[in-house]
């Protein structure tokens, strides 16, 4: 499955569905490309084979983000 991509306010940005499969792999929250709907028939990416979605999560992954600094959360600042 080859993703789509698009921009949207200066994000590179493809839809993907995070599943649980109804039968076949164990993988809870596995994220296949592009848009589905549950009940529909994908190939699993951590198998060889093809599985049935249970439950679908809609998300869209922003591709062109990179991290450089975090910042520390406040109860990890030194001397609090």
């Amino acid at each position: 499955m080859a993703e789509k991509f698009r921009m949207e306010n200066g994000l590179l940005l493809s839809d993907t569905t995070m599943v649980e499969f109804a039968d076949g792999c164990a993988d809870a929250g596995t994220f296949v490309p592009g848009t589905h709907e549950a009940g529909e028939v994908v190939p699993c990416p951590g198998c060889d084979g093809e599985h049935r979605i249970a439950s679908v999560l809609q998300v869209e992954v922003a591709h062109n983000i990179t991290v450089t600094k975090a910042e520390p959360a406040d109860d990890d600042e030194p001397g609090t």
